[in-house]
């Protein structure tokens, strides 16, 4: 499974290297190296009222006197499900989905969409008003995020269930450590409540990613389809999120390793890559997992996002990630045989 991010500044071609893999789900492509507008940061604030894009700094910020004084109303008319045309995809910084759906009749009938959202700890981490503060310092200005990430996980959503196949929307949050910063003015049982909010606002199936060596115990709870670990290191997978990845999978949730590294790559490498990944399996399976889960459950992905990477660095990415997962799946299927016989 892909993360989104692709570094292509050409859509047709991002669309073009997608199409050629066999995925489950074809990634939205976003591609910050074609326009500003398609930053995950710009993306996801998209819409958000007093929000303030300066194309020449490359800054996004928001008017704070501006977004305070319009989110009582912003919030009147997402909770009367009303549609606000302000925070709707635009072709400014929406161009992959729109190139996808266009061509959405030539994939095969079972692949799913895939598109992602920066979540609301995330977002309002990086996201700043005109005085560099977070939005997450201010409880006011956070809460704004929260709605305003619940209208667009919604719309991205209802975007992609038009075309009548498996839909799925990931939130990313690769700044949730934040939560447990002793600087934090939030308290830590706000914040899951706010992310668990946005997550039950997508009314497709739901995806989450967070860094390797975050606590996932109150993760697994939420009601989310697959989680994906990102920057999967081993020495920070350590036995609970090895154990709690297993109760993910034990309960019916996809559960996706960010293993296959973002790189140049030579032939020794990509060998430990699936000698690494067997490891992992070992892992999984010592700490309950059965071959049948982890099989029907386990995303092989990249280690991290594209967008940054050499355009032939990110296809050899895809290519190896496909092949790596049809190793781990021939394995699996070796393995079920071990077990039955």
């Amino acid at each position: 499974m892909l993360y989104g991010a692709l570094p292509h500044e050409s859509v047709q071609a991002a669309c073009a290297v997608l199409r050629r893999h066999a995925l489950p789900y074809v990634a939205w492509p976003q591609l910050p190296q074609r326009h500003f507008f398609e930053r995950s940061i710009v993306q996801a604030s998209w819409g958000l009222p007093g929000l303030v894009l300066d194309e020449s700094q490359r800054r996004v910020y928001v008017n704070r006197e501006q977004t305070l004084a319009a989110l009582p109303q912003y919030t009147i008319a997402f909770m009367q499900k009303t549609r606000m045309q302000s925070a709707e995809w635009s072709q400014r910084e929406a161009a992959g989905l729109r190139e996808l759906m266009t061509d959405i009749d030539t994939l095969a009938p079972d692949v799913g969409i895939k598109g992602q959202l920066l979540g609301p700890i995330s977002l309002a981490a990086q996201l700043t008003d005109e005085h560099q503060q977070p939005l997450l310092a201010d409880p006011a200005l956070f809460e704004g995020v929260v709605i305003h990430c619940c209208v667009r996980a919604r719309l991205q959503a209802d975007s992609m269930m038009c075309a009548n196949r498996p839909a799925m929307v990931c939130l990313e949050e690769p700044f949730y450590d934040v939560m447990h910063s002793p600087f934090m003015t939030i308290e830590r049982d706000e914040l899951l409540v706010a992310l668990a909010r946005v997550v039950l606002a997508i009314p497709c199936q739901r995806a989450l990613t967070l860094r390797c060596g975050t606590p996932l115990g109150e993760i697994v709870q939420l009601p989310i389809d697959v989680l994906i670990v990102t920057h999967w290191e081993d020495d920070l997978a350590d036995d609970q999120v090895i154990a709690d990845l297993v109760r993910a999978l034990s309960n019916g949730m996809r559960v996706g390793i960010g293993v296959v590294p973002v790189g140049a790559l030579n032939v020794a490498e990509i060998a430990y890559i699936d000698a690494r990944v067997y490891a992992i399996i070992q892992r999984f399976l010592l700490a309950g997992a059965t071959p049948e889960a982890l099989r029907s459950g386990l995303v092989i992905a990249p280690s991290q996002s594209l967008g940054q990477a050499p355009v032939d660095q990110a296809e050899a990415v895809i290519a190896l990630t496909c092949t790596t997962a049809a190793a781990v799946d021939a394995l699996l299927v070796q393995l079920i045989g071990g077990y039955t016989e």
